[in-house]
């Protein structure tokens, strides 16, 4: 029985051969008022004095002869209702009486058990809400992410306090700030801050105690619910929980809950479960805080690794290198690439994972469309690929285009420059749109700050004519004129010696190259005309000579054809030799029809001759499986088998382009090739290739020597080194012709004549 203004009886149990129809009874039935007067009683209807009405929450199909009602009571409070009904005999008063001692029983019974099972749920209830926390626990520390533990609080206590929506308020200095929310509440929106003052969030988190706001018409919900526009977006809020989040006694934030489910206000059970939540989340985000700050500390350190490497050299394609490339066990990027200024004018300098830009290079190209677009820029670009397509992203068609041809999906673009106007561009690149936070973007800010006052320094040192070679001579010419006379006189004794070795001494001049042999003479055997195979004489790996017969196609039609032609040649000379005879003017037209059947009786002989399938030079077949070619069927023009010429072999030497001047044909080569390390090969180069080609970071030109190859050795592809003799030269010349050539052309950059 449940109580209130529309109290209900509810049926717990039936015997007999009646059903419930309507499993609830209201208690303001006019039968049931003697049973809940102010001293219950029992009481009987007779059938006449009940309608059908009083008793339609049960199946009867039959008449009812009588009705009554015994009360139940334990303890003088009334518990509920026994229902009896005959359809035969009629009841009494005293029949009910007779019944009395089991009532009594009953009410006590069903009091029993109504608590056990408050009981039961209460204690279901508890299970619940202990397994809901342990999941919360699991979740929130699976991670230790700021970003995602933040973002996993709310949603994670929405789905465990059944209510509108659930916020998460952290200290941003001395004000609340909305970190995350999970649920539709308008009046508040993530990333807005609250003072004290300013509402009733920040003045709970003021006193640090837990908060129930449970009435609709309190002042503290109106003023919130004032922000709500017309109509408005979401329901207002009449019912408000707040339970602070401590760290080691330490107010780091509040934990919210708007509007319970079901419009019920919040109670104190609510309040104690939000607080068990509350000490879950600030446990998880003590954690993520944690490794948060211990991930600031490593960009730290990594700073002043990098700061320390950057202020230890003047050399700038080393300074550069260090800056594309130390920063990536720290910053999450991919690719890093640096540019300077010259003139106004950005130009490509360094990019991570590159010791230098080759030319011609698409990945380089790109980059410098895109540094000529970032040249225009005059702040930091951070920019991100945040729709599923490029016209969905709102990006600059120009780095648009790039993220569509790299794969890329963010950048981050910064401006280096000091007083003395722009020094260049630090540029980083990801696949991730949000490889970059906050302390990320702290430590390229002030690597850019360095990286700009190292680059000047650099760029002013390499203004310094010969720096790098009359400081270590100055040191040189101090200490000698420090030393003794002796040691003079030997090292002037020594430097003469030196110098009559470089000038007089001849030694032999070698320019060395790596070596690739050329693909050998491969022909292709083709069928003349479409037919089909009818013998194979060669297979795979077998020598043939120049003529030699390989395969056989079906000619019989051809045959025929000559037989037919050769017949009527023959019949057009017997006609022109008879018109001859006889001095006819029809000789000249059967002497041409002679000579034409004739030429045509010759094609077609040439026909039948080629269905013999010859080689047409000497060499070893290649085409696999050559055998099993009878009986297939040829296009006009479709290979039948491909001989290749072993006899010769031509060797490419690449020859640096500092090197090709000393070169020309003739010069005799000597080749060693990997395959055959202790056999060497020799030669004259025939030609050298007028077209440059790309080498390992420098251009260089093939020198062509060709090579006998009778024992089949040489094979296409292979590799190796040669060393091609141009002559003797002094010893200086062949020793320091290389040191020399760098000094003479960094002079040439430098001063330039």
């Amino acid at each position: 029985m449940t109580d209130g203004e529309d109290a209900t009886l509810t049926a717990v149990g039936f015997g007999g051969s009646v059903s419930i129809a309507q499993n609830s009874l209201a208690v303001e039935s006019r039968l049931l008022a003697p049973p809940f007067s102010d001293s219950p009683q029992a009481c009987v209807y007779e059938s006449r004095k009940i309608q059908r009405e009083d008793y339609a929450h049960l199946n009867v199909s039959r008449s009812v002869a009588s009705l009554g009602y015994l009360p139940l009571q334990s303890r003088g409070e009334l518990v509920g209702v026994i229902e009896l009904l005959t359809f035969t005999d009629r009841l009494s008063l005293a029949d009910l009486a007779v019944l009395a001692p089991i009532a009594e029983l009953c009410g006590t019974a069903v009091l029993a058990a109504e608590d056990i099972e408050q009981q039961r749920q209460n204690l279901l209830d508890s299970v619940h809400r202990m397994s809901q926390l342990y999941d919360l626990e699991k979740s929130l520390n699976a991670t230790l992410e700021l970003d995602e533990v933040t973002a996993m609080a709310p949603e994670k206590t929405l789905a465990m306090l059944n209510c509108q929506a659930i916020h998460l308020w952290l200290f941003d200095g001395d004000v609340l700030r909305l970190m995350a929310s999970s649920g539709a509440d308008a009046t508040v929106e993530t990333g807005m801050t609250q003072a004290a003052g300013e509402g009733y969030v920040a003045d709970m988190a003021e006193e640090g105690e837990p908060l129930l706001i449970d009435d609709a018409d309190d002042e503290r919900l109106i003023r919130r619910n004032t922000t709500l526009g017309e109509p408005p977006e979401t329901a207002p809020i009449i019912t408000a929980l707040l339970v602070p989040l401590m760290q080691d006694e330490a107010e780091i934030g509040i934990l919210e809950a708007v509007n319970k489910a079901g419009g019920d206000p919040f109670d104190e059970d609510d309040q104690f479960f939000l607080s068990a939540i509350a000490e879950t989340v600030s446990s998880a985000l003590k954690n993520s805080s944690l490794m948060h700050a211990e991930r600031k500390l490593e960009i730290l350190e990594a700073l002043v690794h990098i700061s320390s490497e950057i202020t230890s050299t003047l050399r700038l394609d080393r300074l550069l290198q260090i800056i594309v490339n130390s920063p990536q066990g720290v910053l999450p990027y991919e690719r890093c690439a640096i540019a300077l200024d010259n003139r106004g004018t950005l130009q490509l300098k360094a990019v991570s994972g590159l010791s230098s830009l080759p030319l011609g290079d698409v990945q380089v190209d790109r980059l410098n469309e895109l540094i000529r677009w970032l040249s225009s820029q005059t702040a930091a670009l951070h920019l991100r690929l945040q729709g599923n397509t490029d016209a969905d992203s709102g990006l600059p068609d120009a780095v648009a285009r790039h993220f569509e041809a790299t794969g890329h999906q963010a950048l981050f673009a910064l401006p280096l420059t000091d007083d003395q106007g722009r020094v260049g561009l630090l540029l980083y690149e990801a696949s991730n749109p949000d490889f970059l936070d906050l302390p990320h973007i702290e430590m390229i800010k002030i690597l850019a700050g360095q990286a700009t006052v190292a680059i000047r320094n650099a760029l002013l040192y390499r203004e310094v004519p010969l720096i790098s070679l009359l400081e270590p001579l100055m040191h040189k010419k101090r200490a000698l004129f420090r030393s003794s006379g002796r040691r003079r006189l030997t090292i002037a004794a020594s430097t003469a010696a030196l110098l009559l070795f470089l000038f007089f001494c001849p030694l032999p001049l070698r320019i060395s190259g790596k070596v690739v042999v050329a693909p050998q003479h491969l022909v292709s055997v083709a069928a003349p005309l479409d037919g089909n195979v009818v013998s194979v004489y060669a297979h795979e790996g077998q020598r043939v000579a120049a003529g030699d017969v390989l395969g056989a196609m079906n000619d019989w039609q051809w045959r025929t054809d000559l037989a037919s032609a050769e017949a009527r040649y023959h019949a057009a000379e017997l006609a022109m030799q008879d018109s001859l005879a006889r001095g006819s003017a029809q000789a000249g037209a059967d002497r041409a029809q002679a000579e034409f059947l004739g030429a045509e009786a010759a094609r077609i002989r040439a026909r039948v001759e080629s269905a013999q399938l010859h080689s047409p030079i000497t060499g070893v077949v290649t085409t696999p499986a050559l055998q099993n070619a009878a009986g297939e069927h040829l296009d006009a023009g479709a290979t039948f088998a491909q001989v290749l010429d072993l006899s010769s072999a031509v060797v490419n030497i690449e020859v640096a382009q500092g090197d090709i001047a000393l070169v020309s044909p003739g010069l005799s080569a000597s080749v060693k090739l990997d395959s055959y390390p202790q056999k060497s090969w020799h030669g004259a180069i025939d030609v050298i290739s007028p077209l440059a080609e790309m080498g390992d970071g420098d251009r260089t030109f093939a020198a062509r020597v060709p090579l006998p190859n009778q024992d089949a050795m040489l094979r296409g592809g292979m590799t190796g080194k040669a060393k091609i003799f141009v002559g003797f030269r002094p010893a200086g010349y062949v020793l320091l012709r290389g040191p020399a050539l760098w000094l003479w052309q960094t002079l040439w950059n430098w001063i330039g004549w």
